[in-house]
């Protein structure tokens, strides 16, 4: 969590190799980022975008995308797909649909739907709950801390009330710099957000919203 321009964005894109650090090291079970191929980093370190670009002419499309670049048929990949269109409230008439039609917050849920379903080690969201109503963003959150999700996740959300319930650490982040790490259940959520308030500021540091 952070003020707008704290460099939350840009900490999940060095994290997933979107972008690279001007100084110092990111390691991953102990060993640099830089050493892991970019694409075998991607398959264990999902990162899913608050406006994300779904590839493909069809949600089914985008949906299926990445099982077909790593050599799987169609078919497979659709059945492979179905009990997480299930599991995150994909409707089925949505597949047929061109990509470009849904609204921002729909969009966002194929890319989480689509990310979860390759299985990361680590899904890294940015803002998942700021373009969905409150029914499905208590939804996805459930599904995130259940054990039906193999992945840890690591969230950036300007949601105090959502990340109180759900998180089990956080971390406070200001102009680029980690102010405060603690369990979720040691933090002062009143005195956080004051502190995210004080420190907002017009002089962003990165590229957050």
């Amino acid at each position: 969590v952070g003020p707008s321009g704290a460099g939350k964005t840009s900490l999940l894109r060095l994290m997933n190799r979107l972008s690279e650090p001007t100084s110092g090291q990111i390691t991953y079970r102990q060993q640099l980022l830089t050493q892991y191929p970019v694409l075998d980093l991607r398959r264990k370190i999902g990162l899913v975008m608050q406006d994300s670009r779904l590839l493909g002419q069809s949600v089914e499309d985008a949906l299926c995308y990445p099982a077909r670049l790593q050599g799987v048929g169609a078919a497979a990949a659709r059945r492979t797909l179905q009990p997480w269109l299930e599991r995150l409230k994909i409707p089925q008439d949505w597949l047929g649909r061109q990509a470009r039609e849904l609204s921002v917050g729909q969009r966002q849920r194929v890319a989480i739907a689509r990310t979860v379903a390759t299985k990361p080690d680590i899904l890294l969201l940015d803002e998942p709950t700021a373009a969905q109503d409150m029914g499905y963003a208590q939804h996805l959150l459930a599904y995130l801390a259940s054990s039906d999700n193999p992945s840890t996740v690591v969230m950036v959300n300007h949601q105090l009330e959502f990340m109180a319930d759900w998180a089990t650490h956080v971390s406070f982040l200001s102009q680029g710099k980690l102010v405060s790490y603690q369990p979720a259940d040691q933090v002062d959520w009143l005195s956080l957000n004051q502190a995210i308030i004080a420190a907002q500021t017009d002089d962003d540091w990165g590229d957050d919203d």
